[in-house]
């Protein structure tokens, strides 16, 4: 008997298991599993209350995506990058980002304006009351606005795809002595941009928010090297 992809089949239909490698990926995304954790079966079963069937093919569907690797005994893990590796994936998601910025200045309309000027407060408030897990996320919901007011979805799609990859290892960035503070004028610079319908502007002002240069760079490797186990 041949193969039925029933997700392809019915759009509509959407797996236990597809339902749950999302919410994994959702969980790698904002560093609650981060890279070098172990996805046990048996755990993760009674986590999400479901056989281990799905848990099964929501490993493979991470497996398949790169965001899992599967160890001999040790089992399935979040997946680890090498520092050329991570390199690279900062490099991509840069030049997605700033695109999407672009995109986002030419074809926001005024409510979309509003929807990121929120997720900016949000940014600022965490900054200002030093909660790095606060403005973790409210800096991930900032990108992900000018993602989604970008009405690119194969953009969307590309961006998701390497900032999982990324996502784990900007934990190391965010702590970093001042990153917060000085991410608010950038972020404030992108916003006006964008409202501004200057998409150059956007596109540079991302770009350089989001590329590992300089002291972040040098900073981001001593970072990495220190969470290392010994």
């Amino acid at each position: 008997m041949a193969y039925i992809d029933r997700e392809a089949a019915h759009p509509t239909f959407v797996s236990r298991g597809a339902e749950i490698a999302r919410a994994l990926e959702d969980d790698i995304l904002r560093g609650a599993r981060k890279p070098g954790d172990r996805l046990d079966e048996r755990q993760l079963a009674e986590e999400f209350d479901v056989s281990r069937t799905p848990i099964r093919e929501a490993i493979q569907r991470l497996v398949a995506s790169g965001l899992v690797t599967v160890r001999g005994r040790s089992g399935a893990i979040v997946a680890e990058l090498s520092v050329a590796e991570l390199l690279d994936g900062f490099t991509v998601v840069a030049n997605l980002e700033a695109l999407a910025a672009a995109q986002a200045a030419r074809r926001a309309l005024p409510e979309h304006h509003r929807l990121l000027v929120e997720a900016h407060e949000r940014c600022v408030d965490a900054a200002r009351r030093s909660d790095v897990q606060a403005f973790f996320n409210a800096n991930n919901d900032f990108h992900d606005t000018i993602a989604q007011i970008s009405q690119n979805r194969v953009l969307q799609d590309l961006l998701r795809a390497a900032t999982l990859k990324t996502s784990p290892y900007r934990h190391y960035v965010t702590y970093r002595p001042g990153r917060m503070s000085s991410s608010i004028p950038e972020h404030q610079a992108i916003l006006d941009a964008i409202v501004a319908g200057d998409s150059l502007a956007a596109s540079q002002r991302m770009q350089g928010h989001v590329s590992l240069l300089g002291e972040d760079l040098t900073d981001f490797l001593h970072f990495l090297q220190l969470a290392k186990p010994a």
